[in-house]
C-alpha cells in the first residue's frame, strides 16, 4: 500500500514533467504564431502581395534575417491561392535551400490557406524531410484591417537540433517518432492507447531506474502526427523503497522479539491448555463416543470454553440418541411393510429403502444407499423410466400407476414428493406393491363374466328363434330375426374377449369375420348370393366401440338384404376399416392406471382415428329419405350407437349405397 501511494506520487511528478516539455513545444509553436501575426498584418506586407516589390524583398526577406527569427520557410500566397513569393533556409548555416514539394502540393490543395480575417491555422504538418511546425496568418493591414489579400506561412522543422534544445530546456530525455514511419514495440502500443484517449499522457516505469512519459502531438487536422516520450529518473520511488525497506525490517525485528517472548507466555498460560481441547474434541470425533467429558480446571475463558463444550457433548448425544430411537421405529415400521419401500434424491441416488425393497434388488442397505436408481437391480431403472421421476422434481406433484415388469408380475407404484418447509423439492418416495394374483383373478373373474353373458345372450337368441317359430306373420318373424342378429352380434363380442383371454379390447378383424359369417348363414337361406368383401387389418378396440360397431354392422347389413336386393337378388357387399393418424401422448399429472406390456418406457396414451366405410352395389338409397331423422328402428339405432362412439356418420348415394362412420377408439 505505501509503495502504491509513491506510485502515485511517482506519477503526479511524471506529468509535471512530462507538462514542461510540452509546455515547450507549445511555447515554440506560440512563437512562430507570433511572428506571423507581426509579418502578416503589416502594411508592407499587405503592399508586396499587391505590387509584389524588390525593394520589399531586398530589405526584409535576406537569409539572415529568416536564421535570426528561426524561421525555415516562409510563403507568401496570395488570395487566388498562387504563392507570390517562397524562400526556404537552413538556419543553422542561413544558406537557401529548395521548399518541400509536399508544402507546396498543401498550399495548392488549400489546406494551409485561411477562407476568412479571423482564419489562422496553427500546428504540424508531416513532410517528407521531417515534421515541420506551420503558422498560417491572414494578410491584413497593420491596424488588422481588411480586405484580406492572401495568406502569410511560416514554418519551422521539428529537427534533431531543435529536439536537442527542447532537451536542454527541459532537463530531459527525449525520443520523437512519426506516426506514419516505424514505431518501436513501445510506441506501438502507446499509439493504439492514444486512439481512444488523444489528450492523455501515458506513464510508464521502464526500469528500476527510469519511468517515461507518452503524449502524441497532431497535425493541423487534429489527426496523430508525433509521438514523443520523456524519460525520467526514479528518485522519488527509488527513495520512498529505500526509506519503506528500513522501516519494514525495523519491524520485522520488532516483531519477531515480541512475537517469541508473547509466544513463550502463551504456550505457558493457554496453548498447552488449548491443545488438550483440541486433542479431546479430535479424538471425540474419530472414536464417535459422545460419552466422554473434558475436566474442569482455573476459572477462566478456556474454563468456561470446556463448560460449553462439554454441555454442547451433551445435547449432540441426547439428540443422537432421540434420533437413533427414530431411526428405529421409522425402521422396524416400515420393513414391517410388503411394499417396497424407496427414497431417492433429486439426482436420483438412493437414500433408504425398506427391508422389501433390499429382498428385491438382493443387496443389503450399506450397498444400496448412494448408486443411481436407475443402475438398481430389479424394478429400479423401470420405476425410473415409468415414472419419469425428474418431472416430479420440476412439477412437485405425485404420481401413481400400474406397470407389468418383464418377470410378468404386475405392479401398483406411487412417487410422492417430499419437501421442506419452504416447498423445496428434497427427495421422492416411492412405493410399490405387487398386485400380480390380484389382477389374475380380476382377470379370471371378468372372464367367467363374459362366459355367462356370451351363454345367457345366446340363450335369450334361442328363445327368440322359438318363439319366432310361433307365428306366421312374415313382419313379426323379420322383427324376431333382427333382434336375434343384434343379441348374436353381442354374444360375438363376449365370446371372442373369453377365448382371446384379453378382457378390455379385441381383434376387431375377427371378430367381423365371425358376425358376417354368421349373418350371411342366417340371410342365404332366403337370398341370393351375397358377396362380401371385408379390407381390415388386425385392429385391437375397446370393447363399448365393439359393440356399437358390431350392431351398426348388423343393421346396416340387414338393411341391404332388406332393401338393396329385394327378391332373392345378389350382390356385392364391402366392408373395410382404415386407421386415419395416432395422436399425441398424455399430458398430465396423474398417471392413469392401466397396464403397460413389457418394460414399460414411457407412460403414454394414444387416441386413434378411425373409418369405416360400408358399401353395397345394390339399389341404392332413396333420395327422399333422410337418413339421419329415419323412422325405421334400424338407422334410429345406427344413429344413435354413432352419437354414443362420438363418431359421424355420412352418405354418398349413386350406384349402391356407401356409409362413412368416422370415430375414435381410446386404447
Amino acid at each position: 500500500m505505501q509503495l502504491s501511494n509513491f506510485l502515485e506520487l511517482e506519477q503526479a511528478d511524471t506529468l509535471d514533467n512530462v507538462e514542461r516539455v510540452q509546455n515547450a513545444v507549445s511555447t515554440e509553436q506560440g512563437y512562430l504564431d507570433y511572428i506571423v501575426q507581426d509579418w502578416a498584418c503589416w502594411d508592407d506586407t499587405y503592399k508586396f502581395i499587391e505590387d509584389e516589390n524588390q525593394q520589399y524583398i531586398n530589405v526584409n526577406l535576406q537569409n539572415q534575417t529568416l536564421a535570426g527569427i528561426k524561421i525555415n520557410v516562409m510563403l507568401f500566397v496570395n488570395e487566388a491561392g498562387s504563392v507570390v513569393y517562397a524562400k526556404s533556409i537552413d538556419i543553422d548555416t542561413a544558406e537557401e535551400m529548395p521548399v518541400p514539394e509536399d508544402l507546396l502540393d498543401l498550399v495548392e490543395k488549400g489546406t494551409l490557406l485561411t477562407k476568412t480575417e479571423n482564419d489562422t491555422i496553427s500546428g504540424f504538418v508531416l513532410l517528407e524531410e521531417n515534421p515541420m511546425f506551420v503558422s498560417c496568418h491572414p494578410i491584413l493591414t497593420t491596424k488588422y484591417q481588411g480586405p484580406m489579400k492572401g495568406t502569410l506561412i511560416f514554418g519551422r522543422f521539428f529537427d534533431n537540433a531543435l529536439l536537442e534544445y527542447f532537451k536542454e530546456v527541459t532537463r530531459s530525455s527525449l525520443l520523437m517518432y512519426r506516426v506514419d514511419g516505424d514505431l518501436p514495440p513501445d510506441f506501438q502500443t502507446k499509439f493504439k492507447s492514444f486512439s481512444e484517449k488523444p489528450d492523455k499522457t501515458i506513464v510508464e516505469p521502464l526500469s528500476e531506474e527510469k519511468v517515461a512519459g507518452y503524449f502524441e502531438l497532431q497535425d493541423i487536422s487534429g489527426k496523430p502526427a508525433l509521438i514523443m516520450r520523456a524519460d525520467f529518473p526514479r528518485e522519488l520511488y527509488s527513495h520512498g523503497e529505500r526509506t519503506l525497506n528500513n522501516m519494514y525490517f525495523f519491524l520485522l525485528l520488532t516483531g519477531l522479539m515480541t512475537g517469541a517472548g508473547v509466544k513463550f507466555a502463551l504456550d505457558k498460560l493457554f496453548i498447552s491448555r488449548l491443545t488438550g481441547i483440541d486433542n479431546f474434541v479430535t479424538r471425540i470425533r474419530s472414536e464417535k463416543d459422545l460419552s466422554k467429558r473434558l475436566s474442569l480446571k482455573d476459572n477462566d475463558e478456556l474454563y468456561r470454553l470446556s463448560r460449553e463444550i462439554n454441555g454442547m457433548l451433551n445435547d449432540i448425544y441426547l439428540a443422537e440418541q432421540e434420533l437413533k430411537a427414530q431411526e428405529r421405529e421409522k425402521k422396524v415400521l416400515l420393513d414391517s411393510l410388503s411394499e417396497l419401500v424407496i427414497f431417492v434424491d433429486p439426482q436420483l441416488k438412493i437414500i433408504w429403502a425398506n427391508k422389501a425393497a433390499l429382498e428385491c434388488m438382493k443387496r443389503d442397505l450399506q450397498k444400496t444407499v448412494g448408486i443411481s436408481l436407475k443402475d438398481a437391480p430389479g424394478i429400479g431403472g423401470l420405476l425410473s423410466d415409468y415414472l419419469q421421476l425428474e418431472q416430479i422434481f420440476v412439477t412437485g406433484n405425485k404420481k401413481s400407476g400400474e406397470f407389468t415388469a418383464r418377470d410378468g408380475r404386475i405392479w401398483s407404484i406411487q412417487a410422492i414428493p417430499v419437501t421442506e418447509e419452504d416447498g423445496t423439492i428434497i427427495g421422492v418416495l416411492e412405493m410399490c406393491r405387487d398386485i400380480t394374483e390380484k389382477k389374475r383373478a380380476e382377470q379370471l373373474r371378468k372372464k367367467e363374466i363374459n362366459h355367462r353373458i356370451k351363454n345367457n345372450l345366446q340363450i335369450v337368441s334361442s328363445l327368440l328363434d322359438l318363439q319366432a317359430e310361433k307365428f306366421s306373420d312374415r313382419k313379426v318373424i323379420e322383427a324376431f330375426k333382427e333382434s336375434e342378429s343384434r343379441i348374436l352380434s353381442m354374444s360375438l363380442i363376449h365370446q371372442e374377449l373369453y377365448e382371446s383371454g384379453k378382457l378390455d379390447s379385441l381383434d376387431f378383424s375377427s371378430y367381423l369375420r365371425k358376425l358376417i359369417a354368421d349373418l350371411l348363414k342366417s340371410y342365404n337361406t332366403e337370398t341370393g348370393e351375397i358377396r362380401v368383401k371385408l379390407d381390415i387389418s388386425s385392429v385391437f378396440l375397446g370393447v363399448d366401440t365393439a359393440v356399437s360397431l358390431g350392431i351398426i354392422i348388423n343393421e346396416l347389413f340387414t338393411n341391404s338384404i332388406k332393401y338393396a336386393f329385394p327378391a332373392g337378388a345378389g350382390g356385392e357387399i364391402d366392408i373395410s376399416l382404415v386407421r386415419e393418424r395416432s395422436t399425441e401422448n398424455v399430458i398430465g399429472n396423474e398417471v392413469p392406471d392401466r397396464i403397460l406390456p413389457g418394460n414399460a418406457r414411457k407412460l403414454s396414451e394414444t387416441s386413434e382415428s378411425y373409418r369405416l366405410i360400408y358399401a353395397d352395389n345394390g339399389r341404392g338409397f332413396p333420395e327422399e329419405l333422410d337418413f339421419k331423422n329415419s323412422e325405421t328402428l334400424g338407422l334410429q339405432l345406427v344413429n344413435a350407437l354413432i352419437d354414443q362412439i362420438e363418431g359421424s356418420l355420412d352418405l354418398e348415394r349413386g350406384k349402391g349405397v356407401k356409409f362413412i362412420i368416422k370415430f375414435r377408439n381410446e386404447i
